[in-house]
């Protein structure tokens, strides 16, 4: 009877959240991001929905869009996302800019 050893699965850091697993997936199991892939892969769109929203906040629904910005900003902060700490800047100016304009709006 032979007793060889088990195939181990190979070790894999997550580079988005720093987590060391040994697992056969293609994907981090504590956050989702795709191994292989530099600055969190597919969770780069926290940036891009932070811009689009913050974009739109400077016209339409403020107090809605801006925070959102905000927190997706956060989030891409917290996974290190590329241009996260630009996002952050600019979610809070378009809402501060949002309701300045909403306020001129309704007063004039």
């Amino acid at each position: 009877m032979s007793t060889a050893p088990f195939a181990q699965s190979p070790t894999k850091l997550c580079s988005a959240c720093g987590t060391v697993t040994q697992t056969v997936k293609s994907f981090c199991p504590e956050c989702g991001t795709t191994y292989g892939e530099p600055g969190g892969g597919r969770l780069a769109s926290f940036v891009w929905g932070a811009f689009a929203c913050a974009a739109v906040s400077l016209l339409f629904f403020p107090i809605v869009l801006g925070p959102l910005a905000i927190v997706l900003s956060a989030l891409a902060m917290k996974r290190k996302e590329s241009h996260a700490t630009l996002a952050m800047s600019l979610s809070v100016a378009g809402m501060v800019l949002g309701f300045i304009l909403g306020a001129m709006a309704a007063s004039g």
